[in-house]
């Protein structure tokens, strides 16, 4: 089965002016180009965010975290 899509996409005019000169000095059409660009991106696996650990103390002794905390208190909030 053959599935194709015609659309039509909003092109900011600066990019629109890169695509003519790539596409002009890379003999290459826009088709190919779009074609090109999004199996690129499709095709790269994108690696999951990781959030490093910054704990502050011992997450197994909560006193100890509210220690550390205490030792930094503002006493001008209290």
């Amino acid at each position: 089965m053959l599935l194709r899509m015609r659309t039509t996409i909003d092109l900011p005019d600066a990019l629109v002016k890169r695509i003519k000169f790539h596409t002009t000095n890379n003999k290459v059409t826009f088709r190919s180009l779009l074609i090109t660009a999004l199996e690129k991106e499709l095709s790269v696996e994108k690696k999951p965010f990781r959030l490093r650990d910054a704990s502050v103390g011992n997450p197994q002794d909560p006193s100890a975290f509210n220690q550390t905390i205490s030792q930094y208190r503002n006493p001008s909030y209290d």
